[in-house]
């Protein structure tokens, strides 16, 4: 059969079956950023577990256009820190305008965000719409 396959088709399989390959191993396991049916998704300081009970603390990196984790659970009182590691400026504006607002954050800057009112925030970047997340405060 390989012999039917032109050598330069025999060149790009190997390197695209490892691309797939690694790309099914993103699509599970501890850490993953999918929302559950009962509103849990990954959370913690570390990107724990969405049942994982809410933490004082909570680190939200922005890479590749999106929030890493795309939900955490924090504490009342506690403190959300979102980080930007990607090219792109980005910003974490809550839906409302209102509850948080880290403002522009350009690549290696973070800002902290103390909340303290219990609720689910949902929250998105300015200059990217389609980049949303949500902050579940307990």
């Amino acid at each position: 059969m390989s012999s039917q396959i032109p050598p330069r088709a025999r060149r790009m399989a190997a390197p695209l079956t490892a691309v797939a390959l690694l790309g099914l191993a993103g699509c599970g396991g501890q850490g993953g950023t999918a929302a559950t049916g009962t509103g849990g998704a990954s959370s913690s300081a570390e990107g724990g577990a969405a049942s994982a009970a809410p933490v004082a603390a909570a680190r939200v990196t922005i890479v590749n256009f999106a929030y890493k984790p795309a939900a955490v659970r924090v504490k009342a009182g506690g403190t959300v820190t979102w980080t930007n590691r990607d090219s792109a400026p980005h910003t974490a504006t809550s839906d409302d305008g209102r509850t948080f607002d880290t403002g522009t954050l350009t690549r290696g800057q973070s800002r902290r965000v103390k909340l303290t009112k219990p609720g689910t925030y949902s929250y998105y970047c300015t200059f990217h719409r389609f980049m949303v997340a949500r902050v579940v405060v307990e």
